[in-house]
């Protein structure tokens, strides 16, 4: 029999349709889904075997259906009209589950309850489901909380705020939910994926700039003590007697087995913060097909400008697959440089099928408070956008930037995060070619920091 959950909504509800069954969808899809869930919505005779819940207000109808109380908060509003989020935690068979609720509380309530034999949730799973995968808070942030290149800062973030961000919550809500509905979920060991943004080819590459350099390694690491190393290389490579630091790819894509691995290539530079190489070039070409041999597949690293503007990202995807000679479904964009929603709508309008921006560029961590694929919300239409987002979990830039630096810090915490995620979920990863140099430098050794992950005894294939 295959399993089934029956959602029945009071008349009130009307309006929330889509949007509830936006949810329902990500239900079905989730890898932690028993195999060939169902989810009815308002089903006026709900197959026999069917776990019926009525999600409503308290009148809920007679029966043994599991009532789900309707918060009508994120379900009867819009994006653009900033609205109170708390996030409070629930108590789940001795582990945490998390709501996103109009008001915080400190007090800590059963998730799952059963009164008089029918079961009862504590609090409406459905709008923090949609809350988290739909970005509503990412919409319209205020000017403060916004960065330097124009996003939303993950500071100013919900999960972030409480110190959450490295645990997936919505996934682990959604397993609570199945577990509460004794429906088996799905067991999965957490898999690992692998991406590389070409930003450039080089460190000491055409516009480099020494005493530039030089100045930010010791700002950002706060000493000097390596200019020697640093000048020492780059008159080596010069010389002609050593290859550029940033070239890694021998090692890079070599890196391990991976569920998924993919290279994403700049095409144009149309900003000062664009600095991809030549497709011309004969190294990026070597990379290309080197990365090709190893099982890579390829995507567009949009330019810094085109996150508002799908003319100019349907071109660079254009002159990508001109080179490729493929088409290109895939794009993460530069800076992971993401505006709600003007570069989902590019994305759909530029035909991409799969995008990975969406990840943290100062720390790690589940930025969606998942780590598996999921559609983004399209609030104008009412409907789910077309392309798939895969979120980014762990970019190295981000892991050094969280740590301060600190190389025991970096290790201390990568161990943990990938210790306590090592089931339930999965964690995409990206490692630049040319930002381990520097690192490397001040004692953070990339190469033994992804050997946790990609080694014959884990589970990343």
């Amino acid at each position: 029999m295959r399993p089934t959950i029956a959602f029945i909504t009071d008349a009130a509800l009307a309006a929330a349709q889509p949007r509830i069954r936006y949810v329902l969808d990500a239900l079905e899809r989730h890898p932690l889904a028993p195999p060939g869930l169902q989810c009815l919505l308002s089903a006026e005779a709900p197959p026999e075997a069917a776990v019926v819940c009525y999600y409503g207000n308290e009148n809920r109808p007679a029966g043994q259906a599991v009532f789900i109380p309707a918060q009508r908060h994120f379900f009867c509003s819009q994006p653009t009209t900033r609205i109170s989020a708390a996030l409070n935690s629930f108590d789940f068979q001795g582990k945490e589950v998390h709501a996103v609720q109009p008001d915080s509380s400190a007090v800590t309530n059963a998730f799952f309850a059963t009164e008089s034999g029918k079961g009862r949730f504590g609090f409406d799973w459905l709008e923090t489901l949609f809350f988290h995968l739909s970005r509503w808070e990412e919409y319209a942030p205020a000017p403060e909380e916004l960065d330097d290149i124009g996003i939303m800062k993950s500071s100013a973030q919900l999960l972030p705020r409480h110190g959450l961000h490295h645990v997936p919550v919505a996934d682990r809500l959604i397993e609570a939910v199945f577990r509460a509905l004794q429906l088996t979920e799905n067991k999965i060991v957490t898999t690992f994926s692998i991406s590389h943004d070409v930003d450039d080819l080089q460190v000491f590459g055409a516009g480099f700039r020494l005493p530039r350099y030089l100045a930010g390694v010791a700002w950002r690491h706060r000493t000097p003590r390596n200019w020697p190393r640093i000048v020492s290389d780059y008159l080596q490579v010069r010389s002609g007697r050593m290859r550029d630091p940033g070239d890694t790819f021998d090692w890079l894509l070599h890196a391990g087995k991976a569920a998924e691995k993919t290279v994403y290539f700049g095409t144009g530079n149309h900003s000062r913060f664009d600095h991809f190489p030549a497709l011309d070039a004969p190294r990026l070409k070597e990379v290309r097909e080197l990365a090709f041999k190893q099982g890579y597949k390829a995507g567009l690293h949009p330019g810094y400008e085109t996150w508002k503007n799908p003319e100019l990202l349907e071109q660079q995807r254009g002159t990508l697959e001109n080179w490729l000679e493929m088409p290109v479904v895939k794009s993460r964009q530069h800076y992971l440089r993401f505006a709600f929603p003007e570069t989902a709508d590019a994305l759909e309008t530029a035909g991409i099928q799969e995008d990975a921006t969406l990840g943290f560029r100062d720390r790690i961590g589940f930025r969606a408070g998942t780590g598996f694929p999921f559609y983004l919300y399209c609030f104008r239409e009412e409907r789910p956008y077309r392309w798939l987002e895969k979120p980014l979990i762990a970019m190295d830039c981000g892991l050094v930037r969280e740590n301060g630096g600190d190389p025991k810090q970096v290790r201390r915490n990568w161990h943990d995060f990938i210790t306590q995620n090592g089931e339930g979920t999965a964690i995409s990863l990206s490692l630049h070619n040319t930002y381990l140099y520097e690192q490397d430098l001040h004692g953070i050794d990339f190469r033994s920091l992804f050997g946790m992950v990609f080694t014959n005894q884990n589970h990343a294939a």
